[in-house]
């Protein structure tokens, strides 16, 4: 079986490639090993610009929210952001992935799920993809779209060893309108819980549209080595105890269907190959300060597919001319996530003082919301972000006098 193009990986970074390739007439094949519709451990949040991108994900946009409350560890400080404009857009990754890849199909691509890539080989004239069954495929482009553990990144000598991970645990329960409008009003509150339990990262609540999502994530390279490794699971155990406390759960909402997942943290150095371009997850295009994934898959897999494009017009397939890709999504987002990685560590350092400071200063927390809710480019406003930081420090400074 010959294909133009082979995607390994039917997320959002696949299916967004695959659609955008089969619209253009070129011959597509999408292979994942899991069965559709399938569900992702995942909070479900993305931000706007998803959408203002991406128009047609709308149909599968669960809710949105207006209004994030960020959290202290100790509780003392909270920051209240509510707009009449939309923070954020959730959806449940089952349907909004199953949806995507529909639409890819609906284009002409075609699917194959429920099976597994063993094996990737690249040569002169073909690329040649080797399936659990022995069945082999040939294409003369390979996208490596299947997530952390890339088959297609390891084959190609493109990855690295995932040291720096977020390691988190979800839960996605079916919540009443009733409840949901109870605990989180009509504006569907966001709220995060900053290094909640001790965890070098944070706690989220996700209201949807009648579901509640809520999990935990940790940055392991943000975790103090020299104390006790907080466990996962009792954190979340403890954190759901403490948000009934709070009154944002019934008492009596269930802990079952934890999920685990891991995320990467940062890029990989080379995300390109002869006949292989490699997007989203598998490139480790992530959001170090938050984890959010799905705008930096969609946006890779996209330019992915517009180079595979060129690359097959021009009939150059070669490691050269498929670099652009990397130019490409280096211009695009590649400076804002090198920025924000130098913050990572940060998660593992107090916040009590930072989340003060956001709370007293209404400009500096747009800025700082804006940046980790994807609306603004902290490349772009770093300037204006530091220059505003030390004047909410001088002015904390004279308050306290």
């Amino acid at each position: 079986m010959k294909y133009d193009v082979v995607i390994v990986g039917a997320g959002p970074s696949g299916s967004t490639a695959a659609k955008n390739l089969a619209e253009n007439g070129k011959k597509v094949l999408i292979i994942d090993k899991q069965k559709f519709p399938r569900d992702k451990p995942c909070g479900g949040a993305i931000p706007t610009r998803v959408m203002k991108q991406f128009p047609y994900v709308e149909e599968f946009i669960d809710s949105i929210s207006y209004g994030s409350y960020t959290h202290s560890s100790s509780l003392k400080y909270t920051l209240k952001f509510v707009r009449e404009k939309p923070l954020l857009a959730t959806v449940i990754r089952k349907d909004f992935d199953d949806g995507l890849v529909k639409l890819a199909v609906n284009a002409g691509a075609m699917f194959l799920n429920s099976k597994t890539v063993k094996d990737v080989t690249t040569q002169k004239d073909k690329a040649v993809l080797l399936l659990d069954d022995e069945e082999k495929i040939e294409a003369k482009i390979v996208l490596g779209c299947d997530g952390m553990r890339s088959i297609v990144a390891e084959k190609t000598n493109l990855c690295k060893k995932m040291d720096d991970i977020c390691i988190c645990v979800v839960q996605e329960q079916p919540m009443s309108t009733q409840q949901l409008q109870k605990y989180f009003t009509d504006k569907k509150i966001v709220h995060l819980f900053i290094k909640t339990q001790g965890i070098a990262g944070y706690g989220w609540v996700f209201p949807k549209k009648k579901h509640i999502n809520i999990g935990m994530g940790q940055f392991e390279s943000a975790v103090d080595s020299s104390k006790a490794r907080p466990n996962l699971k009792k954190s979340y155990k403890k954190y759901v105890e403490l948000l009934k406390e709070k009154k944002m759960l019934p008492k009596d909402f269930p802990i079952e269907n934890v999920k685990g997942g891991t995320l990467p943290v940062f890029p990989l150095k080379k995300t390109y190959s002869d006949r292989v371009l490699i997007c989203g997850d598998a490139a480790g295009f992530i959001n170090s300060i938050t984890g959010e994934g799905i705008y930096y898959a969609m946006a890779s897999g996209k330019m992915a597919a517009n180079v595979a494009l060129e690359s097959l017009d021009s009939d150059d397939m070669s490691s050269e001319f498929l670099s652009k890709y990397q130019d490409l999504w280096y211009d695009k987002f590649g400076k804002d996530l090198k920025l924000l990685s130098r913050f990572n560590k940060m998660w593992g350092d107090d916040s009590e003082r930072f989340v003060r400071l956001l709370s007293k200063d209404l400009k500096f927390a747009k800025l700082i919301v804006g940046i980790t809710g994807g609306r603004i480019s902290i490349s772009r406003y770093r300037t204006k972000i530091i220059i505003r930081y030390i004047y909410v420090l001088i002015k904390d400074f004279f308050s306290k006098k």
